[in-house]
């Protein structure tokens, strides 16, 4: 691992928007903004990702080792990266909210 990565993995993870409703879908499901009226599709890894924000999980570190558990057949890096920007994405969206780092 690098150290970029390394000092990402130590990222707390964001938390999940308190205005934020999650629906489990058979594929996947969907995150609704309550105050924006935003919602966000995703597919069956993402509906995994949000089942582990905090306070499931507390790191990226953390996620990367349950995705990396539950989805051996997937590259680390690749798990690694589309995570981050899955949880990006949610930020951007308001679906989740940053914490800062210690």
């Amino acid at each position: 691992m690098t150290p970029s990565a390394a000092s990402s993995a130590d990222s707390p993870l964001p938390r999940r928007s308190p205005t934020a409703i999650f629906k489990e879908l058979s594929e996947g499901g969907v995150v609704l903004s309550t105050a924006d009226q935003v919602y966000f599709g995703v597919n069956a890894v993402g509906a995994k990702i949000w089942s582990l924000m905090p306070p499931v999980l507390g790191t990226f570190g953390d996620l990367y080792a349950e995705l990396e558990r539950c989805y051996p057949d997937v590259e680390a890096d690749r798990l690694q990266v589309e995570a981050r920007q899955f949880n990006q994405a949610l930020v951007a969206n308001g679906l989740a909210i940053p914490v800062p780092s210690n």
